[in-house]
């Protein structure tokens, strides 16, 4: 009879290692797909970067074709507040602008120092020099935008368990001077 009732707790042992293993392998399987979908959302995002600001840098090199979007007059960002969802660097963040004096009192000012100041004189049309004189050197320069957005399909774990759509779209731009005028 002893022998009946060890099988018997054996096989209730033997059950629960079997259902432990199941749950321990759905966890590892679950962290698994979170680490590889954000591998790929990361990678796609260094790839539009990239993608953003080779666009942006052959607009910045070339003669500008009509109706190519430049802006001459660009907002003088300061830093960035926390937005709505209280986490840094998120999509609702809110830009705080500032005047372009401490541009001009710490760039400009070490672009064309004051015993230069005749450069602006000497090459005509030298829009470095003239950053100096200027009341807003950002006019001087116009920017030029770059821009590539990615759909990342999620694989169906991660669409099951986190996020219920079929792709996330990532998307980046980037801004540059257009340097054509400066040779």
């Amino acid at each position: 009879m002893d022998s009946i009732a060890h099988r018997s707790n054996t096989r209730d042992r033997s059950g629960q290692a079997i259902v432990e293993f199941i749950v321990g392998l759905v966890a590892v399987l679950t962290l698994l797909a979170g680490i590889l979908q954000v591998a790929s959302l990361t990678k796609t995002h260094t790839d539009t970067v990239i993608e953003a600001r080779r666009r942006a840098a052959e607009l910045a090199m070339t003669d500008l074709p009509r109706g190519t979007d430049i802006h001459s007059n660009p907002d003088w960002l300061r830093t960035w507040r926390d937005g709505p969802d209280g986490r840094p660097h998120s999509h609702d963040d809110i830009p705080v602008f500032d005047d372009p004096n401490p541009f001009r009192s710490i760039v400009v000012q070490r672009a064309a120092p004051a015993e230069d100041w005749n450069l602006m004189y000497e090459i005509p049309n030298n829009r470095v020099a003239r950053l100096r004189g200027a009341h807003d050197p950002g006019k001087l320069f116009g920017l030029v935008r770059g821009h590539d957005s990615r759909p990342v399909p999620l694989i169906p774990a991660a669409r099951h368990l986190f996020y219920d759509a079929e792709s996330i779209d990532v998307q980046a731009e980037a801004w540059i001077p257009w340097l054509k005028g400066l040779y």
